[in-house]
């Protein structure tokens, strides 16, 4: 079975409804992943975009190193290297877009360069033929391909020139026009862009991160100081949490200590040192006053994670790095090796003081305690016999690079970078991506999902395939373990070591409940979704505090996590939830009998509650679990009997037993707590054959266990369609209001809609509901069609997410469309027949498109006019 990713402007299948290109972490109009997506399988294809993107940091690097500090070959070598493969950029690999985007960061700086002016290099170098470089040379944010560009006057006309070389510094009227050129450059790649900004910024202004994060998410994931050293200093046999991970090897930073130590010299190393302090300092976070006040500001509010900050730290210390190995190789006098004693102490003292804040930290853990992500341990022995190695080696090194001998310093030079890539290797033993799985943990489809799979494609004879398919909701954390994890073992055990097994196992229990966005791979339909950045849309967030514990919000959209029971029944009505995944933690056996504790009941003196699917099993007792009172059972059987039994005491403090007349197959079972208890709680209960030992687990309300493997599905049997037609309705100002409303205990939703807005315009619910239904006659995820009978003014609801751009059809007539119950789209119809379409068409989509095309298409235009007329110019000169 082929599994197809979504690919349309619309998401259906998480979040009950998304855009999908609109969120940039998708990255479909990323030029480098359209000949991923085409040639690979999903896994080999990341897989490959994490190389070409170490890659690409690394060639941008070496180029800054090069063209804007002027190092040696080798020395941009090491730079780019310690960049690419350094901690920091090797541990943010699964965060696939993330790396997508830090590798171009170098080339920024390297096309930034021309603009902010350089006194110590020029890059001018002239290339006479072309009138015109091409695009992407004339855009390198955009390309990565950095050049100066300079204007000079020839045959009467101002022609633009790209180049490099190693020339004069750029005159100040030569820079300003160069300023110049670089934001015409920025406008361009804005327009370029245009395809994703444009509806990214419309997804933007609808996202749950709209006003700004709160103070606390903003800086969650601040870079702890007690971790400093297992940050910054090679581990061995140790991991961290990828996000505090930045470690550079001990000679790195050496070097990068006498590179500093030049800063009087080259204004550049200033620039750099300012780069590394600014990205530990703003890594901090929650512990530095700095980022509090940051915090609060527009832009810096939108995001978590300061710990990311460390970007800026191994960028600047790796070109540090670099320039200190040419200072080094350079310093040929007595002199200047002598006066490169004083770096190489401050840089042994520093990596000192890190090796002992590792140990000294753990005295401060019971205050500032670390989180649970990253709990605080000591340095190991296999990492402090590392250190100790690399710096006898370094110190050896070092010792004949400042010799005399030309022989033995370069020798000893080429050892310096050779001994840091040795350290890289062994140190990063332990980060994700050199820890890798089977792909078969992609591709290997689970039951539960090849369960719902059959559902949705109408493939189990009997059951019916409703349009468009129903939603489902995961309640299950994944602290279970496989039931085939025996099986796993044997079948990996000679192809994967521990860690990946361990990874191959994650992979099993996330596909098992289908998480996170699962669905979107298996064409299923689930409630909630993963994002983490502009999504999920606010209108959701606000919803979910219908369903989330009060005091608990998800920022990025998980709902399984937080839900520690299953929703209440109109909650599930308004989602359109059909099936149910959970795991069996909670359950337990007795006596030989198993016992679903999914759905407790509690009922009050006199209050009944029924067993909405019962299967076929002949019993002849039904146990039971009861915390409190234990309710009676009234039992019909398919033979007609009727019994009306109490249960009694079989094993304390809360197993007990209703023994049956006579053994028979159950059609009805009934819970009653007798008039004048003050409650009755029911945990399980489930029918048993004594006779041998059968047992047949069931659930109390109406629900149905459709699968049990290592997870359970249940089936919703009273639920709602998607759409439906109510005549009563209330007008709120806003959403939070909407959502505040729908909290009431009597509210339903299936009844009653609440309405954002001033309500002025519109018609007054008509007070009774007469005949009406609505039918889901197509759906696809762009456009919804429904046929519509009602004999009184009614409003159809159709439990899809509502967001700009989505536009209502009646009759061949375009309506509005309200946001009701706080997230769902709402059309009033007047009484009668109706055909309702929703269509979902994004201008902001449309419109990026056509900017998109022309610049393109001018872009390649003035290629081929600049080639045409470079060809005139060499056949004149000629």
């Amino acid at each position: 079975m082929r599994c197809e990713p979504v690919t349309s402007l619309w998401n259906p299948n998480i979040f009950m409804g998304v855009p999908f290109l609109a969120n940039s972490q998708v990255g479909f109009f990323y030029p480098f992943n359209w000949p991923l997506w085409a040639l690979l399988e999903t896994p080999y294809a990341v897989s490959a975009s994490i190389l070409i993107h170490l890659v690409i940091a690394g060639l941008g690097t070496y180029l800054f190193a090069r063209r804007v500090l002027d190092l040696s070959p080798v020395a941009a070598l090491l730079a780019a290297m310690l960049f690419s493969l350094g901690g920091y950029l090797t541990a943010q690999v699964e965060h696939i877009n993330q790396l997508q985007g830090l590798a171009w960061l170098p080339w920024l700086f390297v096309a930034a360069q021309p603009v902010v002016g350089n006194s110590g290099t020029a890059i001018s170098r002239s290339v006479d033929q072309d009138l015109f470089i091409r695009w992407r040379d004339l855009c390198p944010a955009i390309a990565g391909r950095a050049h100066a560009v300079r204007l000079y006057k020839r045959r009467g006309a101002f022609v633009m020139v790209a180049g490099a070389s190693h020339l004069r510094p750029l005159k100040p009227g030569i820079r300003m026009a160069s300023r110049g050129v670089a934001g015409c450059c920025c406008g361009v790649a804005v327009l370029l862009a245009a395809v994703q900004l444009l509806p990214t910024l419309e997804l933007t202004g609808q996202s749950a991160r709209q006003g700004g994060l709160s103070t606390a998410e903003v800086l969650s994931f601040s870079w702890h100081p007690l971790l400093i050293t297992r940050s910054l200093l090679p581990g061995y046999g140790q991991s961290l949490f990828t996000e505090y991970v930045a470690f550079l090897p001990l000679t790195a930073l050496v070097l990068a200590m006498i590179g500093a130590w030049r800063w009087r010299e080259r204004p550049q190393i200033l620039g750099l040192l300012v780069l590394v302090i600014a990205g530990l300092i703003l890594a901090m976070g929650r512990f530095t006053p700095v980022y509090w006040l940051l915090a609060n500001l527009p832009g810096f509010d939108l995001f978590r994670v300061p710990a990311r900050w460390l970007v800026l730290y191994a960028l600047g210390a790796a070109l540090l790095a670099g320039l200190g190995w040419d200072t080094v190789m350079n310093s040929l006098s007595s002199d200047s090796r002598a006066r490169l004693r004083q770096p190489v102490l401050w840089g042994v003292l520093l990596i000192a003081a890190l090796m002992i804040w590792g140990f000294a930290a753990g005295l401060l853990d019971g205050i500032i305690p670390t989180g649970a992500e990253a709990p605080f341990e000591r340095p190991g022995n296999l990492t402090v016999i590392g250190w100790l190695v690399e710096l006898v080696l370094l110190g050896g090194l070092l010792f004949l690079a400042l010799r005399s001998e030309p022989r033995g310093r370069r020798g000893a030079g080429i050892g310096l970078p050779l001994l840091a890539g040795i350290v890289l290797w062994f140190s990063s033993r332990t980060l994700p991506y050199n820890n890798l799985t089977t792909p078969e943990a992609y591709f290997d489809i689970r039951p539960p999902a090849a369960r719902l799979m059959a559902l949705t494609d109408c493939l189990v004879p009997g059951e019916a395939c409703p349009t468009p398919p129903d939603r489902f909701l995961s309640l299950s954390d994944i602290f279970f373990d496989p039931g085939d994890q025996a099986e796993i073992d044997s079948i990996y055990s000679d192809q994967l070591d521990a860690d990946a097994r361990y990874d191959y196992t994650v992979a099993v229990k996330q596909k098992e409940i289908i998480a996170p966005n699962l669905p979107m791979v298996y064409g299923l339909y689930a409630v909630d979704g993963f994002d983490g950045g502009v999504l999920p849309l606010a209108t959701y967030s606000e919803v979910m505090q219908l369903v989330l514990p009060d005091g608990e919000t998800t920022s990025d959209g998980r709902l399984r996590e937080y839900l520690d029971a299953v929703p209440e029944a109109r909650w599930l009505d308004l989602f359109n939830t059909r099936y149910l995944i959970t795991d069996k933690v909670r359950d337990t056996w007795r006596q030989g009998v198993f016992f679903d504790r999914q759905f407790p009941v509690t009922l009050t003196g006199g209050e009944t509650a029924s067993v909405g699917f019962v299967p076929s099993f002949s019993a002849n007792a039904v146990w039971l679990l009861a915390a409190a009172n234990a309710p009676d059972i009234q039992v019909e059987t398919i033979s007609g009997e009727q019994w009306s039994l109490t249960p009694e005491l079989l094993e304390a403090p809360d197993l007990y037993r209703i023994q049956f007349p006579e053994t028979d197959q159950p059609a009805t079972l009934t819970l009653t707590c007798p008039p004048g208890v003050e409650s009755c709680g029911l945990d399980a209960l489930t029918l048993v054959d004594t006779a041998d030992s059968a047992f047949q687990t069931v659930i109390p309300g109406p629900f149905r266990q459709i699968y049990s493997g290592d997870v359970k599905i249940y089936e919703y049997l009273d639920v709602a369609p998607r759409a439906w037609i109510v005549h009563d309705w209330l007008w709120q100002p806003d959403v939070a209001a909407s959502v505040l409303t729908m909290q009431d205990g009597e509210f339903d939703p299936h009844r009653t809609a609440v309405l954002a807005g001033e309500g002025a315009g519109y018609p007054d619910p008509p007070g009774s509901d007469g005949n009406s239904y609505v039918s889901v006659t197509s759906h696809s995820a762009e456009q919804v069609d429904l046929t519509v009978s009602t004999e009184q003014v009614g409003l159809v609801v159709l439990a899809d997410a509502n967001y700009p751009g989505w536009q209502a059809i009646l009759d061949g007539q375009p309506v509005p469309i309200q946001q009701t119950d706080g997230l769902f789209r709402g059309v009033f119809v007047p009484a009668g027949e109706h055909s309702l379409t929703f269509r979902y068409e994004s201008s902001p989509f449309h419109i990026g498109l056509l900017l998109t095309v022309v610049v393109l298409a001018a872009g390649v235009l003035v290629w081929i006019l600049a080639y045409w007329r470079s060809r005139q110019s060499q056949d004149n000169y000629l």
